[in-house]
């Protein structure tokens, strides 16, 4: 009998499987040694932020995360299933799809591994990293002598330097954000991209199946913000950090300008879709930070109604009334300014500071950022 005519398996059950077939996804040794990376060890870069510290120094913040691939057999059919989607019935190109979006949920995070990341010329200086943690993370921020950076970088490349004779190169790189200027924070699902966060189904098709679609004339917006001299973008989503490759793929290919990534900490398929309460204190600790790196900059928060970006960016506004620009809200429900929630969330807050936008990206306000 093919697994197709059996009974369908509890969630339970399927995470069972998933321990027995990838028992590094589920649970973690419990010894940490440092030790160098072996040859079927990955490793991956998140973009963060660079700043600067003095005139010749910056600080450049590096997010590495060191996995290992499952190779075994079944393991994406049992993934789809646990996500409630029927692998077998998709089409070839949108199963190629889902597996090579799925990849990186199927990997064995690799505890204490020591990277070395040596910075691209000018620089040309090396750092090692900490040693990654039980979810296969390490991160740091390293200072960077900076003088020989000419005025207009705006990346800090780097790589990791591996042993003797490894040839593999894994790249990262970080945003470098000047003193001054304009940080647009922009949420991805539903402002950015089409994912349709509320309806499960079409969320997890949207995010693992289908092609990614970016929202109505969000791109041409940014790239009009992008022409000022200062500007930087900072891309912040509740998604797992594993998607970071298909969503900077995504971000280049729509011709949104580069910018920095900040995703949420997800090492488990438990954890894969977020309640309300994580989502919320993902996003008001990554404002937080930034705006802590850089208190002479001014924010554009840029969100949508699907979520709790209103109330969230509002927040944020009224806790730092003099750092924040404006507030742009995409209307995925077409609901109006007049709507209660919108009413409610920006009460106490000058009525021109927030701005809607028509689900096909009409109405950035005039004048401003």
């Amino acid at each position: 009998m093919g697994s197709e005519d059996r009974a369908p398996a509890t969630r339970r059950q399927l995470l069972q499987r998933a321990a027995l077939l990838a028992p590094g996804l589920m649970a973690w040794p419990a010894w940490a040694r440092a030790r160098a990376l072996r040859r079927d060890e990955q490793v991956m870069f998140v973009p963060a932020v660079a700043r600067w510290l003095d005139a010749q120094r910056v600080e450049a913040e590096i997010h590495a995360w060191v996995y290992e691939r499952e190779r075994r057999r079944g393991v994406q059919a049992l993934f789809a299933r646990y996500l409630g989607l029927d692998r077998a019935a998709l089409s070839a190109e949108d199963r190629a799809r889902f597996d090579a979006r799925c990849a990186l949920f199927l990997t064995d995070s690799e505890r204490g591994k020591v990277i070395d990341v040596a910075f691209e010329a000018p620089l040309r200086e090396v750092h090692a990293l900490p040693a990654t943690d039980a979810a296969g993370r390490s991160q740091a921020r390293v200072g960077v002598d900076a003088g020989a950076l000419a005025p207009d970088v705006r990346t800090l490349p780097f790589h990791a330097r591996l042993s003797e004779g490894d040839t593999r190169r894994f790249l990262g790189h970080a945003l470098l954000v000047p003193e001054q200027g304009l940080s647009v924070i922009s949420d991805i699902d539903d402002t950015v991209k089409i994912t349709q966060v509320h309806d499960r189904r079409e969320m997890l098709l949207n995010t693992f199946v289908r092609p990614f679609q970016a929202a109505p004339g969000l791109a041409a917006h940014f790239r009009r913000l992008a022409q000022a001299e200062g500007t930087r973008f900072h891309y912040l989503s509740a998604s797992p950090f594993q998607l970071a490759p298909a969503l900077e793929d995504f971000l280049r290919d729509e011709a949104f300008p580069a910018g920095s990534l900040h995703l949420r900490e997800s090492t488990r398929w438990t954890t894969l879709i977020p309640g309300s309460g994580v989502s919320r204190a993902h996003k008001l600790g990554v404002i937080a930070q930034l705006l802590a790196d850089f208190p002479q900059r001014r924010f554009l928060l840029v969100g949508d109604s699907g979520e709790a970006d209103p109330e969230i960016y509002a927040q944020v506004a009224r806790e730092h009334p003099d750092r924040i620009a404006a507030i742009v809200i995409r209307d995925v429900q077409g609901e109006g300014r007049e709507a209660a929630r919108f009413v409610q969330s920006f009460s106490q807050l000058p009525g021109p500071l927030w701005h809607l936008l028509t689900p096909d990206g009409e109405g950035w306000p005039a004048g401003r950022p």
